[in-house]
């Protein structure tokens, strides 16, 4: 009976475990730009039109645009008063405040010890994440000292994408997303799917592909399915547990439900 006991709750775990993550819809904001980038913890709304960087306020709206620049490859709000906003053409990446006026701009091809750039994004304490393509590393870059903090070893696969944290990056490569910290130290790795497309908050990543949605925990380094009937998503992002996606000029929030994690 006591065998028959601990079978029965072993069962209940394991069907426990193997749920689905999933999400409950709370709203929808219309949003007329081309390209979504995301959302800050004081809920202004950021995106792009015609290579134009704007921030969503309110009533209010800021912009910024430097087309000698050429594309701007990516944005992050890590930091709202500090967004860091990446030009690979020029490999140059330029700091803005929470009104997008210009406070600091760095053209690694200026710089001594110059390096190619192909990803940043956002550290602590004046730092950026880069990808220098030139040696094949990660490296944590402070931008005032023009000094590199750490670095990790080189890496033999092509970097797909880049998320950061003040003290975490994860990089996506080919069907594999590796987590390092601060130090430059690899920390563990998760085999993804092909077409694999990810973004992360507090540590917490939600990744899809073609046609299914996934969690990752940093502390729980494996795919948990996550139920999301919406899959014609065109850009979508993390904020505190709230999950944003850009369909058809309307944002749709929806907050994670991961108690089953």
């Amino acid at each position: 009976m006591k065998l028959l006991s601990i079978l029965i709750l072993f069962t209940v775990g394991l069907s426990a475990n193997s749920q689905n993550a999933s999400v409950s819809f709370i709203e929808k904001t219309p949003f007329n730009l081309e390209e979504f980038v995301g959302v800050d913890k004081f809920n202004n709304f950021y995106g792009i039109t015609n290579n134009t960087f704007f921030k969503l306020e309110g009533a209010k709206k800021y912009q910024f645009t430097d087309f000698l620049l050429g594309e701007l490859t990516a944005v992050d709000l890590l930091n709202p008063l500090k967004i860091t906003l990446f030009y690979k053409d020029m490999n140059t990446v330029v700091i803005v405040d929470n009104r997008l006026n210009e406070i600091y701009r760095i053209n690694f091809t200026n710089i001594t010890n110059f390096r190619n750039v192909s990803f940043v994004g956002t550290g602590k304490d004046r730092s950026l994440w880069i990808y220098n393509t030139d040696i094949q590393q990660l490296e944590l870059f402070n931008y005032n000292s023009k000094k590199v903090i750490s670095h990790t070893q080189p890496l033999n696969s092509e970097i797909i994408q880049l998320k950061s944290n003040y003290n975490f990056c994860w990089l996506l490569q080919n069907k594999k997303l590796e987590l390092y910290n601060s130090y430059g130290s690899f920390i563990n790795s998760v085999q993804v799917p092909e077409n694999f497309k990810f973004v992360e908050n507090n540590n917490q990543v939600i990744g899809k592909n073609k046609d299914k949605w996934f969690v990752i925990n940093k502390d729980k380094l494996a795919l948990q399915p996550l139920t999301i009937s919406e899959n014609d998503v065109k850009d979508f992002y993390l904020n505190n547990e709230n999950l944003y996606l850009y369909i058809d000029n309307f944002i749709y929030r929806y907050q994670l439900n991961l108690s089953n994690e």
